[in-house]
């Protein structure tokens, strides 16, 4: 789904409209406060092109400019200061400007709340698809084979070193990503292929991209801390046998484009393909809106996924709120191995399993603790409990701690949290460095 792309000061002022919010005061447009990072940004910027194939370190002091695409190569450390800028941008011969960590080498970006890491658009006026975006391949295991190549760069990816380790991101915000690569496929914000769990990814947000916000290839990685701002595909996305662990995502659609605001796959051309995708998700918030068409939905599953998520926030979706497809993702379901849990749906046509193929009902709160829109006309509905009346989200921000189950019983690797939702009001974790 493709519109043409509108001015990015009418995105800006859907944006202030949508979300009401804004945690960061450095400069004003329109209604939306934005900080453009640190660094200094001009014509003086120092650039990157090509192979980086020994260790570099980028300063806070200096802007920096991707040209083309720049491959960090086995063996080396790319290492980004707190604060620093990174523009990038389409290049004289047609092809976007992207950063990709190969098999063997590591990114150690460790910005903080008052100085993200910022990689963004070049150009004065900024949209979404000006550049690529943030890849790393890790050496994680797949479902595609013991490897497979990525269409992007034609780089390799998988393999069987499940705590294999492509370093740290904390505190980065990827803006304006999507660039082109051919007339089907778009780079995502932040893409991931077969990244080990030895790799730590926390507080990252992509902001107005044109096609995924961030998306798994397989492997075991664990992602905690993210925000998806108006990605004009799906905002989070997994397949390929992905089986980590998230916790703390926020999902905010814009009226501009958008889809879902989870798609998860198996693997769409083997739906039993081992390893299956499996995450464990916990404290979720999926804020959806109507670009047009009437389809956004907060989440589907197809094509063989296996899943379970607690402490969800689903709202807002002109479709539907969480959807099960295809007859192995059905199985999956009817197994029990497709789990929707402590979790509050309050969107129109809350549940779409199978269209009536499913033995499991998510809305059967005696079972799954979900709270469910009254009267949504869904079939699988009957057994639901309303939504209570004291529940009250505030654009991204709310929680509510009836029905919530702490993730830390459930695995260790979870903070412990008492509330559905992503984002407690009173202890925000996106101030200071989330733009909205």
């Amino acid at each position: 789904m493709r519109t043409t792309k509108q001015l990015i000061t009418l995105f800006l002022f859907g944006l202030a409209i949508v979300f009401q919010s804004c945690t960061i005061n450095e400069e004003t447009i329109g209604d939306v406060t934005i900080n453009p990072g640190g660094g200094n940004s001009g014509s003086d910027c120092i650039q990157l092109s090509g192979e980086i194939s020994s260790d570099i370190t980028l300063t806070s002091n200096k802007c920096y400019e991707l040209v083309g695409g720049v491959s960090v190569l086995d063996g080396v450390t790319i290492t980004i200061e707190a604060g620093t800028r990174i523009e990038a941008g389409q290049t004289t011969d047609g092809i976007y400007s992207y950063l990709l960590i190969n098999q063997g080498a590591k990114i150690m970006a460790e910005g903080t709340a008052n100085q993200p890491i910022v990689f963004t658009s070049n150009q004065s006026t900024p949209n979404p698809g000006d550049w690529g975006g943030l890849i790393i391949a890790g050496k994680a295991p797949i479902n595609r084979g013991a490897t497979a190549t990525a269409e992007v760069a034609n780089i390799t990816y998988g393999g069987t070193v499940a705590d294999d380790n492509s370093g740290v991101i904390r505190y980065m915000r990827l803006e304006y990503t999507g660039g082109r690569i051919n007339a089907d496929s778009e780079y995502n914000g932040l893409s991931l292929y077969g990244v080990g769990n030895g790799t730590t990814l926390e507080y990252i947000q992509t902001y107005l991209g044109n096609d995924d916000g961030i998306e798994f290839y397989g492997g075991t990685v664990d992602l905690k801390y993210a925000v998806s701002t108006g990605a004009q595909d799906d905002s989070f996305d997994w397949t390929d046998g992905w089986v980590g662990r998230g916790q703390f995502w926020v999902v905010q659609q814009t009226s501009l484009e958008g889809d879902k605001g989870i798609e998860a796959d198996n693997l769409s051309s083997t739906p039993d393909a081992v390893p299956f995708s499996y995450p464990t998700l916990s404290n979720i918030t999926l804020l959806g809106a109507e670009d047009g068409d009437g389809e956004n939905k907060g989440i589907e599953f197809r094509a063989g996924t296996k899943v379970a998520v607690y402490n969800m926030i689903i709202k807002g979706f002109p479709g539907k709120g969480v959807e099960v497809d295809d007859d192995q993702t059905l199985i999956n379901l009817n197994n029990g191995e497709v789990e929707v849990r402590n979790s509050i749906i309050d969107n129109v046509n809350s549940f779409d399993l199978d269209h009536g193929g499913a033995t499991m009902d998510f809305a059967d709160f005696a079972t799954y603790s979900n709270y469910t829109l009254d009267g949504s006309g869904d079939p699988f509905n009957n057994a639901g409990t309303a939504i209570p009346d004291d529940f009250e989200l505030v654009g991204f921000r709310g929680t509510y701690e009836t029905n919530a189950i702490d993730p830390s019983s459930i695995n260790s690797w979870f903070t412990a949290a008492n509330y559905v939702g992503a984002v407690d009001a009173a202890n925000d974790w996106t101030q200071g460095w989330v733009r909205f």
